[in-house]
């Protein structure tokens, strides 16, 4: 009696409350995507876990496998062998469209044929409609499905088609879905930007450098914007990393780590403050 009595009484004071819901979001970068596992090999190791995950791109594939709970030693074992698993095509496709089925294969070597309701946690993909030029989180029906289109970079792969939408990489307009982390109801909010060297300008004036600094100076807004929605914003240093080479496989894990293990204490300190500070704000 006398511990339900306390119960109560706590509970009225709103001493007695639910954990404040944190989120992680995994952006966009092509095969720089290959440090976000490093983050997840750390995220796992401190044993943290976020209630709720979104991806863009390649930040889809990390997500998806994060929010299934795959094991960093799974994911380091497949990466790490990459080139024998038979998934990547033997030659670039400089000319005509890669098949969005590259995307899915892989992605299905882990998750093989899972629907967002089979996930450990809830999980959102982002990709762009492009016939009406708009945004979307996809969270219903088949994930693989849902990474080929949030994948679908424009003229690398072909639109994925799902039912009747064409949609292209969700990066087109939401690098880092920090802001669909807060739709889902995430009071807590971590991001992983893999493109903060895209604001650096070029000495060089050729036409293709131009071009390039220019996307990049573009798609930097992009990530500023995502910036904004999120707590903490970890920035693994990728500078000299391609986003479309699997030569520096090691590299990138450990730059993943790395940035992960030197921002760990943040982490832990952002989800335990925010909890105390809604204990203080319900005691009043």
């Amino acid at each position: 009696m006398k511990v339900l009595t306390i119960f109560f009484d706590r509970l009225e004071r709103g001493a007695i409350m639910k954990k404040a819901k944190s989120g992680i979001a995994f952006g966009g970068g092509g095969t720089r995507g290959i440090a976000h596992l490093g983050v997840i090999r750390v995220l796992q190791e401190f044993n943290i876990s976020f209630d709720m995950v979104a991806g863009n791109s390649a930040g889809s594939i990390a997500g998806a496998l994060y929010a299934a709970d795959i094991p960093w030693e799974k994911l380091y074992d497949f990466v790490l062998n990459l080139r024998d698993k038979n998934v990547l095509p033997r030659k670039p496709h400089l000319i005509t469209y890669m098949s969005p089925e590259l995307v899915e294969n892989l992605a299905d070597c882990f998750l093989k044929g899972m629907s967002f309701q089979d996930l450990h946690r809830p999980f959102c993909a982002v990709a762009v409609d492009i016939k009406r030029g708009q945004l979307e989180t996809l969270k219903e029906g088949s994930v693989s499905k849902a990474l080929s289109a949030s994948c679908a970079v424009p003229g690398v792969f072909q639109p994925v088609c799902i039912g009747d939408k064409a949609y292209i990489d969700g990066g087109t307009l939401r690098s880092i879905p920090t802001r669909e982390l807060r739709d889902m109801g995430a009071e807590i909010v971590v991001g992983v930007n893999l493109n903060a060297d895209r604001n650096h300008g070029t000495d060089s004036l050729k036409r293709i450098n131009v071009f390039l600094t220019a996307y990049n100076l573009s798609a930097n807004i992009n990530s500023v914007v995502c910036e904004r929605y999120a707590d903490l914003m970890l920035r693994p240093d990728l500078e000299g990393q391609a986003r479309y080479s699997f030569k520096n496989i090691e590299t990138m894990l450990r730059i993943g780590e790395d940035t992960a293990r030197e921002r760990i204490h943040d982490i832990r300190r952002l989800l335990d403050t925010e909890i105390k500070e809604k204990r203080a704000e319900q005691n009043g």
